[in-house]
């Protein structure tokens, strides 16, 4: 993942693979990095600020049930872009 910066800080990413997450934040995780997703954006997609965004992402805080449930299609939709 590290090798594939694209916009977002080395600590950050650091940070992200440092984590003790649940797979599906991992995942969300990864297309983010990997598609230079900004925090920003993701936040919107939830309806969450991009602090909380940022906590999940570094295993900060545990993203509430409809969060969880909602991954799995933001993922989808990220992992298609190019």
């Amino acid at each position: 993942m590290r090798n594939k910066l694209r916009g977002h800080y080395t600590l950050f990413i650091q940070k992200v693979e440092d984590a003790d997450q649940k797979p599906i934040v991992m995942q969300l995780a990864d297309v983010c990095i990997n598609k230079g997703t900004p925090i920003t954006e993701l936040a919107q997609m939830f309806g969450v600020t991009r602090a909380t965004v940022y906590n999940w992402l570094t295993g900060k805080s545990v993203p509430r049930a409809r969060h969880q449930a909602a991954m799995p299609k933001v993922i989808a939709r990220l992992s298609k872009r190019k």
